[in-house]
């Protein structure tokens, strides 16, 4: 009697867990424990009974197997299965014969009704069944049959848009044409789009009328009749802003939507976001109601909470070129009404440290245009060089969906040593340009994209210089990737310099190579040409290249294998390859990659070197 209580608590705690989704595979079942207090022959035995009880129904079979076959696409396959009340049927049952042939009855029917939604509508069906170690097994052979074939296509349009461009031209791409086979689904797709382009035009209330498809099973053929209603026009009204910490010519500026304009989701959905990311603002809340409407425009109002004004940051890190560092940041949010805004940071490091600020003032849209005006003093230490570099710099700044571009002006002061030489002063007025264009489906984590970037700048000796050089310079880099697990990674740069004595230039117009963004295997900016001494000097010309394979391993992790090689010279004759390959770790966030390489030099006796580098893979 104690066995059979235990016996029944067992079943009734232990019970599998049903899979009604796959019923083609191996059930997995859950056991979950049961705070029963039991001791000595009976804890044994419960023990046991459970283990005996979770054995049994993993072992179990299902009661009813169902296998489908003939030539469906998976897509039918699925939507057969689904449809079918054999597949309902729980799992750990034992279906009575009656129940049984209830449901087997069905199974045609159901399995004809379920291959209507693909157009076909007179399928051959046989179905099968047996008995096998107390299991039920079914088999469904379909054949399809010729599809039904739409012969009418008409849709039409009523109401104040009837004679909308834009909705003529949505009509005209609409996803069905007579004598394509029928498909639901691709039907149903094509209505929603014709609503969502009336919505987008501002036709609030569009509705269809009139949504028929008469289908002639004698015939095997379909007609379509449809008529959208699109109700009035909206407009958006007067646009009003609840704030005034900032000017409202700069947020009209700023709104990507005028008084006029199609009143539809997305464009208050456009609204809202450019407001929002500009940084000024920690709510965007915008009011309206169509019912409100005066003459079809309807009033919007936006309310705005201003962010923090002020902002703090500090952060504590290592690169392999800069060595240990450390950051203090401000971020000043909104300097005034108008929008400017000030940054200010000091990075101290082990090799490279600088101290500067940047005051951008908005030129329009302050994501797209802008002024800014930055200082900065640095102080590097590289092989045996030592700098020291002050400069201020004037730019205007240009965003755009596919890359960005910047004029500027740049004041140049430098003193530098070399080795055991002296010391050396230059100031130079630089004027440049800098412009990056991208192709990427994106830019954080991309499986496929490319981007270019140019930089030219120059001084005039006659014009607040010392010297006069002209120096351009461009860089690519682009990703494939192929197999789903697969990337292939390249990159490339060349520049040149025409001077006539690149040693009259200070060192941070002269062209290095090495280091993690350069040749990997190398020490930051240990390739180049160098003097009697043997100190890396730089040099007029550069020439650089990378080839990687990343793999995806597991999670977030992936690993890469990879080659790089890179010359810099004074004459492009004079071009001499130094290269490195190794191999590295990646782990994948939502800022972009943490990438942690070892490489080592092909071309120089040395130890493995480390390169740490974090970011954006575009």
């Amino acid at each position: 009697m104690v066995f059979s209580l235990l016996r029944q608590r067992a079943l009734l705690f232990f019970r599998p867990k049903q899979r009604r989704d796959r019923p083609f595979r191996a059930w997995r079942y859950r056991c979950r424990a049961v705070p029963v207090r039991l001791s000595g022959r009976l804890f044994l035995t419960a023990l046991l009974l459970t283990v005996w009880t979770c054995a049994h129904a993993v072992a179990a079979p299902p009661a009813i197997t169902v296998d489908i076959a003939g030539d469906l696409t998976e897509q039918q396959r699925q939507n057969i299965h689904s449809h079918l009340s054999l597949t309902r049927f729980p799992d750990n049952e034992t279906p009575s014969e009656a129940v049984f042939n209830r449901l087997y009855g069905k199974a045609r029917p159901e399995a004809a009704k379920a291959l209507e939604p693909f157009g076909y509508y007179t399928p051959d069906i046989t179905t099968s069944q047996w008995s096998q170690n107390g299991s039920r097994h079914v088999e469904i052979k379909v054949a399809a049959g010729p599809p039904v074939t739409v012969t009418e296509v008409t849709i039409a349009l009523s109401g104040p848009g009837e004679q909308d461009a834009a909705l003529k031209e949505a009509i005209r791409r609409f996803p069905v044409h007579r004598g394509d086979a029928l498909n639901h689904q691709i039907y149903e797709d094509g209505k929603d789009k014709l609503v969502t382009a009336a919505l987008e035009n501002g036709y609030h209330r569009a509705a269809f009328r009139n949504n028929r498809v008469a289908i002639s099973r004698k015939t095997l053929s379909a007609s379509m009749r449809l008529n959208l209603d699109t109700g009035p026009r909206y407009l958006v009204g007067p646009l009003t802003f609840d704030t005034d910490v900032i000017d409202h010519e700069l947020l009209r500026k700023i709104s990507p939507v005028r008084e006029g304009d199609p009143f539809s989701p997305r464009a208050l959905t456009r609204l809202r976001q450019s407001l929002f990311n500009v940084g000024y603002f920690k709510t965007v809340d915008l009011e309206y109601d169509p019912d409100r409407a005066v003459a079809g425009r309807v009033p919007v109002r936006v309310a705005l909470t201003p962010n923090l004004t002020h902002k703090y940051g500090i952060g504590l890190g290592y690169g392999t070129d800069t060595g240990a560092r450390g950051t203090l940041e401000y971020t000043n949010r909104l300097v005034n009404r108008f929008g400017h805004q000030l940054d200010i940071q000091l990075q101290p490091a082990q090799w490279k440290s600088n101290l500067g600020g940047t005051y951008t003032i908005p030129i329009g849209d302050p994501r797209k245009d802008r002024l800014a005006l930055t200082g900065k003093y640095e102080t590097e230490e590289f092989d045996n060089t030592d700098i020291k570099t002050l400069n201020a710099t004037v730019s205007h700044d240009h965003f755009r969906e596919w890359g960005e571009y910047s004029t500027y002006a740049q004041f140049l002061d430098e003193r530098y040593s070399i080795g055991a030489g002296g010391t050396a002063q230059d100031s130079l007025v630089v004027p440049g340009f800098k412009g990056s264009v991208f192709w990427a489906d994106d830019r954080i984590t991309t499986k496929r994209g490319i981007r270019f970037t140019a930089t030219v700048i120059g001084s005039e000796e006659n014009v607040l210089a010392d010297t006069t050089f002209l120096q351009s310079t461009l860089r690519t880099k682009a990703i494939y990737t192929f197999f789903d697990q697969w990337r292939l990674l390249g990159r490339g740069e060349i520049g040149t310099t025409l001077v006539d004595d690149i040693y009259a230039l200070p060192p941070t117009l002269r062209y290095y190579a090495g280091g993690d963004q350069s040749v990997r295997g190398y020490g930051y900016k240990k390739i180049g040409p160098v003097d009697a001494g043997g100190n890396i000097l730089g040099g007029k010309n550069l020439l650089t290249y990378s080839v990687e394979l990343e793999r995806s391993l597991f999670d977030a992790w992936s690993g890469a294998i990879f080659y790089d090689s890179g010359s810099v010279m004074n004459d492009f004759s004079e071009t001499t390859f130094h290269s490195g390959a190794g191999v590295g770790l990646r782990w994948n966030g939502v800022f972009g990659q943490i990438r942690l390489d070892v490489a080592k030099s092909l071309d120089e006796d040395g130890s493995w070197r480390v390169h740490f580098t974090m970011g954006a893979d575009l």
